[in-house]
């Protein structure tokens, strides 16, 4: 399953230089979930709890938080400039496989905070084409977020041609299906509550969207 591969082998124990590149590698792709995370400016708490999870599997150790520093560093000076040539540092020390799973691990920030924009797809996609990445792998990958992370989707729109009277038509449509009141007998107050908020938020998003 994509996702799941290691980024960095460590079936055995590494030498001086192992480290060194593990370090390179780790510093490469905290470098990329900047560049991620710059798209909205929206380093909330789930987003660097997603990325300590992500460092602790792929790389161990202790001290996870004092790591992140650099994260929170590149996003308030930016990481622009070093993009590709991280993007060319991981190509040089990773598999294709492993590159897939940073691929996933970033589309997996742009979604720790709320639903993937626009701006942070076509990022995460400049990025995977940086590393090498096949069009074709990388819609496989963001096909597995679209349904939950997706805005549009949510509303059952194509984002393709949406216009503000289509995205309140459709709005009008899902908020009376799950509004906490007017629920069908299928569905529980609690999914109700819940998917109520997220139709709402949704609708936010895409309206900001189209506002600009």
């Amino acid at each position: 399953m994509i996702g799941d591969d290691e980024v960095v082998d460590k079936t055995e124990k590494q030498n001086p230089q192992q480290q060194a590149h593990q370090k390179e590698i780790e510093a490469s792709i905290f470098v990329l979930a900047a560049a991620v995370i710059r798209c909205d400016k929206n380093y909330t708490s789930g987003t660097e709890e997603y990325i300590a999870q992500f460092v602790q599997k792929q790389f161990g150790g202790r001290n996870t938080v004092q790591r992140l520093k650099p994260v929170a560093e590149h996003i308030e000076m930016g990481s622009e400039p070093f993009v590709k040539i991280s993007c060319k540092e991981l190509k040089m020390l990773t598999t294709y496989d492993s590159r897939l799973s940073i691929v996933n691990f970033l589309l997996g920030v742009a979604a720790a905070d709320d639903f993937i924009n626009p701006k942070e797809a076509r990022c995460v996609n400049r990025i995977a084409t940086y590393l090498g990445v096949t069009d074709k792998d990388f819609k496989h990958i963001k096909s597995l977020f679209s349904s939950k992370h997706n805005p549009y989707v949510v509303l059952g729109l194509e984002e393709e041609g949406a216009t503000l009277e289509t995205v309140k038509k459709a709005y009008r449509k899902m908020t009376l299906k799950y509004h906490p009141d007017k629920r069908g007998e299928d569905i529980t107050e609690e999914e109700a509550n819940l998917k109520f908020r997220e139709v709402q938020r949704a609708f936010e998003i895409i309206v900001a969207q189209l506002g600009k």
